[in-house]
């Protein structure tokens, strides 16, 4: 019974010490309060889904793509007009007015993309028409659009060297025909008072227009 009672006391002081050993912050809380480390990071703020409206609440809807020219070093600039007050404008891609981002034009579609806020729209030039877009939309039209025009380029560029590759067509007058040909030609370039060729009159020819009453005799 002694035996068991010694055991449990022996117990009971080994807890007691292991509670003790339990370190308490209290101390450190004047430390702690004054953040040594910082704030804590905010939470992420979740991304908005892009702005698309209908055109007719786009704020396009009273844009007007008027003009789109090319300008020295190749940069397009469109010039637009405000229907609301009147106001026309012009801007190069990249810059602003009154709220209203020129994204990019484009003289083969004959169009323009603007952006206001978080809003992109397309408008036409030809029938006015806006079209709502978004900028992934956006970024996948210029890919497309590059890429054709590579096609383009390249289609071109090969149909100039097959071209050049070949032989030079033959003339489809030679020798007697031309000459003969030409003298005609003199003939009548003569009658119309206009320069003559640098070919001189036959006998033949000049008896002929003075004959005509075309030279003196």
């Amino acid at each position: 019974m002694r035996t068991t009672f010694f055991i449990l006391l022996a117990t009971l002081m080994t807890v007691s010490v292991g509670w003790a050993a339990v370190p308490s912050f209290d101390r450190y809380r004047v430390i702690l309060d004054r953040k040594p480390f910082g704030d804590p990071p905010p939470e992420p703020t979740p991304a908005r889904p892009p702005t698309v409206v209908s055109p007719h609440e786009s704020f396009a809807r009273t844009i007007r793509l008027s003009a789109l020219y090319e300008v020295e070093g190749g940069d397009l600039r469109v010039g637009l007009v405000n229907s609301v007050n009147n106001d026309s404008f012009f801007l190069s891609v990249g810059e602003t007015y009154e709220g209203i981002e020129l994204v990019s034009a484009s003289f083969e579609e004959e169009e323009a993309v603007l952006r206001r806020g978080s809003e992109m729209a397309i408008i036409k030039l030809k029938d006015g028409t806006v079209e709502p877009i978004t900028a992934q939309q956006h970024q996948e039209r210029t890919q497309a659009r590059q890429t054709s025009y590579e096609e383009r380029r390249r289609a071109r560029q090969e149909a100039l060297e097959r071209r050049r590759a070949e032989p030079p067509p033959e003339p489809r007058l030679t020798g007697e025909e031309l000459d003969r040909h030409l003298k005609e030609y003199q003939m009548e370039v003569i009658r119309q008072g206009l320069p003559p060729l640098p070919i001189p009159l036959t006998e033949e020819m000049d008896r002929q227009l003075v004959e005509e009453g075309i030279l003196p005799p």
